[in-house]
């Protein structure tokens, strides 16, 4: 490249000087605005046909859909057969319903971390990580860990003291009586609704981004791995799943934490001399 700049196919200093200009306007300082060609076209962007910036087809979106909710299923559905066949496991309506009442720590973590692993908590843990540094996720996460911890210690007063209770609004119907029950029952439907609406949208939304797959058929879609185990095994499936979410979870974050602290790259604008 006589005269031009090493590195990126059809960049040459006067385009990256050019960038440069511009991107300093625009107060944009943690990208390294020559090291892309923003002249020539990108060809993954017109894969999934009319949904622009599609990553992958669109077969692969609805593969992903249904071939992660069958995986979980299968899974989930040996693990609860196994227990029962080794372990003695006997699932009854009330089984069902609490899991025996013996999940440990272990499951009960990872389905903490599962749960609360959802498209808001994401975004916006990285967007104050963003804005703020290490600091940003680190006090974001220890807001949070509050309830957790005012949540654990109510938890074991309940075990306590009501033993056989099945949800927090019987308490509330003994404790307060029958106005008060029907008040908390009427919040925790709504609560119900509104996180199970956000994570289906989420999740939708983000399938539509990567491959295009229509945002409602992903919102139909992505329960049915969720029915199917459910369907098998009660809360017990419903744990054993989150046990295998948070192990994905970790692995994609231990894989994205070496990345961005090890992986040497270019993060700032370097414009080049003229030849």
């Amino acid at each position: 490249f006589p005269g031009g700049y090493i590195g990126v196919f059809g960049v040459n200093s006067t385009l990256c000087n050019e960038w440069c200009d511009l991107a300093s306007g625009l107060d944009i300082t943690n990208l390294d605005v020559c090291s892309v060609n923003w002249n020539a076209p990108v060809p993954w962007r017109m894969i999934a046909g009319d949904y622009d910036g599609a990553i992958m087809d669109q077969w692969a979106g609805y593969l992903i859909v249904l071939g992660f909710g069958v995986f979980f299923s299968i899974v989930t559905t040996i693990m609860v057969k196994l227990e029962q066949v080794f372990g003695g496991l006997v699932i009854s309506s009330e089984h069902f319903n609490t899991a025996g009442r013996n999940i440990k720590t272990g499951l009960t973590a990872s389905v903490i971390v599962s749960q609360w692993t959802w498209a808001a908590t994401l975004l916006q843990s990285s967007n104050v990580a963003s804005l703020y540094g290490l600091s940003g996720p680190f006090w974001y996460a220890s807001g949070a860990t509050v309830q957790i911890l005012l949540f654990g210690i109510l938890a074991i007063e309940i075990k306590k003291k009501a033993p056989n209770m099945h949800t927090f609004l019987e308490m509330i119907d003994v404790r307060w009586g029958k106005a008060a029950h029907l008040t908390f029952l009427f919040f925790g439907i709504c609560t119900n609704l509104i996180v199970t609406g956000m994570l289906l949208q989420g999740g939708a939304a983000t399938i539509n981004a990567l491959s295009g797959v229509h945002i409602v058929a992903g919102n139909f879609l992505i329960p049915v791995g969720v029915i199917l185990y459910t369907w098998f095994g009660g809360l017990k499936a419903t744990f054993l799943a989150a046990y295998v979410h948070t192990s994905v979870i970790m692995i994609c974050l231990v894989i994205f934490m070496f990345f961005v602290y090890i992986v040497p790259g270019g993060t700032e604008c370097h414009p080049m001399p003229l030849r």
